[in-house]
C-alpha cells in the first residue's frame, strides 16, 4: 500500500532533506511550497495519510492551511516551525494540529515521530464495543448505533484512550500525556474543548463521556 505524505515548506533545501529521509522509509512524498499548495494537493489526494506544515509560509501560512484542512479532512497534521514561542504552538493545536515540532530537528527522531503519528491515526488490531459505541482501530472507524461517525485524529485518539480505560477516571494531565504525548505542554482547556466536541459528535452516546468533578473524565460503559 502506498502511504502518501504532503510536505509543505517554503525552504526548498529543507524540503529536499526531509523528502529524502521519508522516501527512504518507504513513503511517497508530495511537496508544496506554501499552505495553499498543500491544501490543493490534499484535495487532489484525499487518501493522503499525513500532512506536514511549516508555520511560516507565503500565500497561506501553516496555521491558516491547517484551519482550511480541518474544514474538510481529518488527516493527521504535523506542524513544523523555527519559532519556539508557546503561543504559536497553542495556535496550531487549536486549529487542529496533532503534533508540533521546532527547527532545527533531528531527522531520525523526526521520522520516528511521523511513524508514531501514523500508527496512532488508526492502526491497530482490536475491535472495541462499549454499549452502542464501536471502535475499529485497524481502520480508524467509529460507529454509534451502527452509523459511522467522522472524528478528527485527535478526537479519535482521545476516544480510543478513554475506551481502553472504560469506567476509569483519567485526569487532564494523564490525557494530555497519552493523547498529545510528552512533547505537548498544553493546558486542560485543550482537553475540555476536545471532550465537548467529542460528546457532540457521538450523539446518543455522548453522555457516556462523563466529567468527574476535580478529577477528570471517564467513558462509562453501560451495565450489561
Amino acid at each position: 500500500m502506498i502511504t502518501k505524505i504532503i510536505l509543505a515548506d517554503d525552504e526548498e533545501r529543507w524540503r529536499m532533506i526531509v523528502h529524502d529521509f521519508l522516501e527512504q522509509e518507504g513513503y511517497t512524498v508530495l511537496e508544496a511550497a506554501d499552505g495553499q499548495q498543500a491544501v490543493g494537493l490534499l484535495r487532489a489526494n484525499p487518501d493522503t495519510a499525513l500532512v506536514i506544515l511549516d508555520i511560516m509560509m507565503p500565500v497561506m501560512d501553516g496555521i491558516q492551511a491547517c484551519r482550511e484542512i480541518r474544514s474538510f479532512s481529518p488527516v493527521p497534521v504535523l506542524m513544523v516551525t523555527a519559532r519556539e514561542d508557546e503561543e504559536s504552538e497553542i495556535a496550531g493545536m487549536r486549529e487542529g494540529a496533532d503534533q508540533y515540532v521546532s527547527k532545527p530537528i533531528k531527522m531520525r527522531a523526526f521520522t520516528e515521530r511521523v511513524k508514531a503519528l501514523l500508527r496512532r491515526s488508526g492502526k491497530g488490531q482490536e475491535l472495541l464495543r462499549i454499549g452502542a459505541l464501536e471502535l475499529e482501530p485497524a481502520s480508524g472507524t467509529v460507529r454509534v448505533q451502527g452509523e459511522a461517525v467522522s472524528l478528527t485524529p485527535k478526537e479519535y485518539d482521545l476516544l480510543l484512550f478513554l475506551a481502553r480505560n472504560a469506567n476509569t477516571v483519567r485526569s487532564r494531565e494523564q490525557i494530555l500525556h497519552a493523547v498529545w504525548n510528552t512533547d505537548y505542554y498544553g493546558d486542560g482547556r485543550t482537553v475540555d474543548t476536545h471532550i465537548k466536541n467529542l460528546r457532540m459528535k457521538l450523539g446518543p452516546c455522548g453522555d457516556m463521556v462523563r466529567t468527574v468533578r476535580s478529577r477528570g473524565y471517564l467513558l462509562e460503559a453501560p451495565l450489561p
